[in-house]
């Protein structure tokens, strides 16, 4: 309707987003962190926006430590950095907006004060969360029904969101990290333990920053740079490349798959950080012949063992792309980290804090420890992909840490195998997930054998994983191919 309206790209993408904070509570909300990567004219020109929050000024690991406290959960105030979000709609409405910004949030104003249906998967994700929700007042009146979750077909509504979205709308930045609101989230956080302040607040800055891309068989990769975890998705596109993985079975695929994730997610745990500390120079892992060793360290016939931190599961995001008639083409992710990310709530704003803080360690002198006004490490991320220096297309796998993986997975099975986007999405997913491997149920059960005798241990079967759209652009015959994946409510839809 946006775009029907005369609306471009971004501002489709904003209006999108803000009903999915009224209608998906438990992925994406006013109270998280957004990435965006946007071609303005529909070239390979790209900008990215980094979203994310940083820490308060009074934030540290060495408090934690003193506690004898060694991991940062949920629930916990230092879990909660400064949400992001708001202020990258902001810079990105005004560099490249078109509508009016007040009139993008009211579809989302209305939905929050007169309700919205649950969705299926959304009341399947809500079911799972009625103990974290009931844990704080604030939280279990908003996102409870008599204390128990919403169900499929209820009528949720937030009428205190719906107050702070007209804020939103009317005052733009400053009406969500000055006056009321503000006040309302800085109570909030000081009555469970936290060192918040208004000056944290209204310190939020959105960059603009150059994104890091990378070849996989001629395509050019296009992510977010760090404290976002995209260099990883180049990390194994970059193994993977390395292998004849067309002329190779299915199992030995998976197990390739396998053990070049773990090696990119094994150096996101010991160098990936906020920008300003991060130690994973770019250039040095994809220009080097450290990943050739790295590749040649794979045993075709053996499993890795292999730990990472305690990153959430798989499907607390949301993700969505836009193109305009203009070409102006976006990439957009938005998220509260963990499921009904902290499970904590303001007072009056109705706002639902991320848990995003939760990606610091507390190891003293890591890139990612948690210290005053920093970045966490950041699991989502949105992606384009070029060839020949054209816009080919626009994508994003969410779901938690996943999201690496998945980027990489969807990729080489549209670029190795030739699937379309929709038939890449749909295809059963694995992850190696804390030493075990994730598959999907409906995964081939002769293929899960044969893995088990390279010496991986298997979690089967497990909840989809994670979620997923694409807009592939054909240029030569004017044709735009969208995709949407199944595990999610969403849609491909056009006109």
């Amino acid at each position: 309707e946006i775009l029907k309206s005369g609306g471009n790209a971004v501002d489709a993408a904003l209006a999108m987003n803000a009903v999915l904070c009224v209608a998906e509570p438990h992925m994406t909300g006013v109270g998280g962190d957004c990435f965006v990567m946007l071609s303005v004219d529909g070239s390979a020109n790209i900008k990215a926006l980094n979203g994310s929050g940083k820490s308060s000024q009074k934030a540290n690991a060495s408090s934690l430590r003193k506690k004898n406290i060694f991991m940062i959960k949920p629930e916990m105030p230092d879990s909660i950095t400064i949400p992001g979000a708001v202020s990258a709609w902001c810079l990105l409405h005004k560099d490249y907006g078109y509508m009016p910004w007040k009139e993008l949030f009211e579809p989302a104003i209305k939905f929050a004060r007169y309700g919205i249906r649950v969705h299926e998967r959304v009341a399947l994700d809500w079911s799972k969360n009625v103990k974290k929700l009931s844990q704080d007042v604030d939280t279990s009146k908003l996102f409870l029904k008599n204390g128990s979750a919403f169900q499929f077909m209820d009528n949720f509504k937030n009428i205190c969101l719906s107050e702070t979205l007209k804020t939103i709308a009317s005052e733009g930045y400053q009406g969500f990290y000055n006056g009321w609101v503000a006040d309302d989230m800085v109570q909030k956080l000081k009555s469970i333990g936290g060192n918040h302040t208004l000056k944290d607040f209204t310190n939020a800055n959105p960059e603009w920053v150059k994104p890091i891309s990378g070849n996989y068989r001629n395509f050019k990769i296009h992510e977010c740079p760090p404290n976002s975890q995209g260099l990883v998705v180049l990390i194994i596109l970059s193994i993977l490349e390395k292998f004849d993985l067309k002329n190779m079975s299915k199992t030995d695929y998976i197990h390739i798959f396998c053990e070049a994730t773990k090696i990119g997610y094994s150096l996101r745990e010991q160098y990936l950080a906020d920008p300003e500390y991060n130690k994973l120079e770019i250039d040095h892992f994809l220009k080097s012949k450290l990943l050739d060793e790295y590749a040649s360290s794979i045993d075709m016939n053996k499993a890795k063992t292999f730990s990472h931190e305690d990153f959430p599961d798989h499907p607390d995001t949301i993700y969505l792309t836009v193109r305009d008639k203009n070409g102006m083409t976006i990439s957009f992710i938005n998220s509260l980290f963990d499921a009904f990310g902290s499970g904590i709530t303001s007072f009056k704003s109705g706002v639902l804090f991320h848990s995003r803080g939760r990606a610091f360690n507390t190891i003293y002198g890591h890139p990612n420890e948690l210290n005053p006004n920093k970045r966490p490490v950041h699991t989502i991320i949105p992606a384009m992909i070029s060839k020949d220096n054209r816009l080919i297309g626009s994508l994003g796998v969410m779901g938690g840490q996943y999201q690496a993986a998945g980027h990489a997975y969807v990729l080489s099975k549209m670029i190795d195998f030739g699937l379309n986007p929709q038939s890449a999405l749909n295809y059963p997913r694995v992850f190696p997930n804390e030493n075990l491997l994730d598959i999907e149920n409906s995964f081939d059960k002769e293929i899960i054998d044969e893995l088990k005798l390279k010496g991986h241990k298997i979690n089967y079967p497990v909840p989809p994983i994670g979620g997923g759209q694409i807009i592939l652009i054909d240029d030569e015959r004017s044709i735009l191919i969208g995709a949407s994946d199944w595990r999610k409510d969403g849609l491909a839809i056009g006109y």
